[in-house]
């Protein structure tokens, strides 16, 4: 426990003290949010030595609590879920508990190695205020806001020994209906989780909006890009323009009161029908808002609002809708959109899915293109190294320093763009150091005493989970959210549906100014079943090699890396049941003369199963989709 933790600690258990003994607690020894909590607490009748949270909850009462929550659940589910596997080999406990501080649904009560606080976060335990007086749940729900209570700032002594972190969840009227909560022993430190708390209570809060059911909802950010993203605000009408529900971003964007009866015209100052017409005839899904209070937004309406209205023939809405609406836009050019507004981005995917190539081209396009692009690997860079790297040095700033000092990477990057790879390995401490760069747009090299001005652009990269990173604290909340303008995700090789038309494209550019040699059909067969680990980096490595060793103009088997050539050849050798496999499959497609989507019916799978078996078997190379 380091020393400014020990103080906190200390701070509490004071103001504690002077509480219990009927004394005032100064402001500067709490969060006042604790205090009124203690004030209520006492003033419901509760003492510091009750025991509540323990109490045995029977099977039949958790079931019943469990129904009766059941549509809270289904909302909070996927996301407790992502929260327990980025938290839970850390011992944290989650759980949501309901707006009457019910726990609902908890994930880690069981393990072993919370067997002492489990209980008192199974499905069933009460946590309200009028129960076990000051917990995160009870502050977040009445408080209405995030709440970190830790050790000994709960009002029971017997919950003194565990720290909790809570987010409140609020329904689309603005109602707090539940709160997400972790919890976990106290080890005197102040936790640094409530970031991913907050994080999950957004998307369950969007996700809220999104299933009112007949609702038109329209997306709404100050950056255009931004109206697509998580961070968005969302808005939902009637289909004669009342609004039905928003996300706290929309209520806090646009400005309007929590239980506030309004609809589109009001709030907006223009006829919804007038503007959904318009926007019908256009084809257009993204439009400037500006509210009656002045507030311009960009607003991106869903595209089932554009659709003509009920009693069209269905085959006419589906055409209609099919000539009109234009194809959504691909991450690479929302990404590009974000970037020159200068956007930063963060590019997450395995490692070699291309996210350098993607950073680069985002440059090149990017309206900084005539500056340098500076490319920082902060997994390859020595720890001893990497700040003197960053950050550059003065003259004589520490042994071995060069004569003239040295400019750093950041200042090399100046009237470009700055390229962060991997930016999960950087060390903790110069995390800090970086946030502050971003922050300021100035920086200090070392041994220096002057300010150097910065100005440059941003992207990120990382093959980690910064978000799991941020819970187990590795990685800042504060530069995890200042680096994360526009998250882009690149799948890996084998998840993509464009390999053969990517390796036709590589192969070209390997050949150079030669015609590009052809595929056998077991190359091609193994380059199409091979699991790619090391994804288009391995692709490319493969393909050169090929290049390298065909003959007459063509790449088989022997030409290719042993491990990749080994796939095709376990498809030569395939055994009687793969092989009747194959003869299914041919038999399906010609019986419904190349119709996919029957022949994966007849099958009994679906229809993207079908596509990749196509694929592994080879039965892609002629026009009708089958090899004859």
């Amino acid at each position: 426990m380091s020393l400014i933790d020990s103080e906190f600690d200390r701070h509490i258990v004071r103001a504690r003290q002077l509480f219990l003994g009927g004394c005032e607690v100064p402001d500067r020894l709490i969060d006042a949010v604790v205090v009124r909590s203690w004030e209520r607490s006492r003033r419901r009748g509760l003492a510091a030595s009750d025991k509540v949270l323990f109490n045995h909850v029977s099977y039949s009462d958790q079931r019943r609590v469990a129904d009766a929550n059941r549509a809270l659940i289904a909302h909070v589910e996927p996301e407790l879920q992502r929260l327990y596997a980025a938290l839970g080999q850390a011992d944290w406990i989650v759980a949501c508990v309901n707006a009457q501080g019910m726990v609902v649904r908890s994930l880690g009560a069981e393990r072993p190695t919370c067997r002492d606080i489990g209980p008192a976060l199974r499905t069933g335990v009460d946590l309200s205020e009028d129960i076990a007086g000051t917990t995160g749940p009870s502050c977040a729900l009445i408080e209405a806001r995030p709440v970190v209570i830790s050790g000994p700032e709960h009002f029971l002594d017997e919950a003194r020994r565990y720290s909790c972190v809570a987010v409140p969840i609020l329904d689309p009227a603005g109602a707090v209906v539940g709160a997400l909560d972790a919890s976990r022993h106290h080890d005197g430190r102040r936790s640094g989780i409530l970031e991913p708390l907050a994080l999950a209570v957004r998307s369950i809060e969007n996700g809220m909006v999104a299933a009112l059911p007949g609702a038109l909802r329209i997306a709404v950010h100050y950056v255009p890009e931004l109206a697509a993203s998580q961070m968005r605000g969302i808005l939902a009408f009637s289909a004669d323009g009342e609004l039905l529900g928003a996300n706290p971003f929309a209520r806090q964007l646009l400005e309007f009161d929590v239980g506030r009866r309004m609809d589109f015209d009001s709030l907006f100052g223009r006829p919804f029908a007038g503007l959904m017409d318009t926007l019908r005839r256009n084809g257009n899904t993204a439009v400037l808002l500006e509210t009656a209070g002045g507030v311009r937004v960009h607003a991106r309406f869903d595209v089932d609002a554009l659709r003509p209205a009920a009693g069209v023939p269905a085959a006419a809405r589906a055409a209609a809708s099919t000539d009109r609406l234009p194809s959504r836009a691909s991450s690479a050019d929302i990404a590009q959109r974000a970037f020159d507004r200068d956007v930063p981005v963060l590019i997450g995917g395995e490692t070699g899915t291309g996210k350098e190539v993607l950073a680069r081209r985002l440059h090149e396009n990017g309206p900084r293109r005539d500056g340098p692009f500076i490319a920082i690997n902060c997994s390859a860079m020595p720890a001893s190294l990497i700040e003197s790297e960053l950050f550059g040095y003065e003259a004589g700033a520490f042994t071995g320093a060069r004569r003239g000092g040295m400019v750093g990477k950041f200042e090399q990057a100046n009237g470009g763009t700055l390229f962060l790879d991997e930016i999960g390995d950087m060390p903790l401490e110069l995390q800090t150091r970086l946030l502050r760069v971003l922050q300021e747009h100035e920086l200090t090299r070392l041994g220096g005493g002057s300010l150097v001005k910065l100005d440059f652009s941003l992207i990120c990269a990382t093959h980690s989970d910064l978000v799991a990173m941020v819970a187990r604290q590795q990685f800042r909340s504060d530069l995890y959210y200042r680096i994360n303008g526009l998250r882009v995700i690149l799948p890996p090789l084998r998840e993509r549906k464009d390999i053969d038309e990517l390796i036709g494209q590589l192969l070209t550019d390997e050949s150079g100014a030669l015609a590009a040699p052809r595929l056998s059909a077991a190359a091609r067969s193994a380059l199409l079943r091979y699991p790619w680990p090391g994804n288009i980096r391995e692709l490319q490595q493969a393909l050169r090699l090929g290049v390298a060793l065909a003959e007459n103009g063509e790449i088989d088997l022997p030409h290719l890396p042993v491990e990749i050539g080994q796939c095709g050849a376990a498809q030569v050798g395939m055994g009687l049941l793969e092989r009747a496999e194959v003869e299914a499959v041919r038999a399906a497609m010609r019986q419904h003369g190349g119709n996919v989507s029957a022949a994966a019916r007849s099958l009994g799978i679906a229809r993207a199963t079908l596509y990749r078996k196509l694929r592994q078997f080879d039965l892609l190379t002629q026009p009708d989709g089958l090899t004859h």
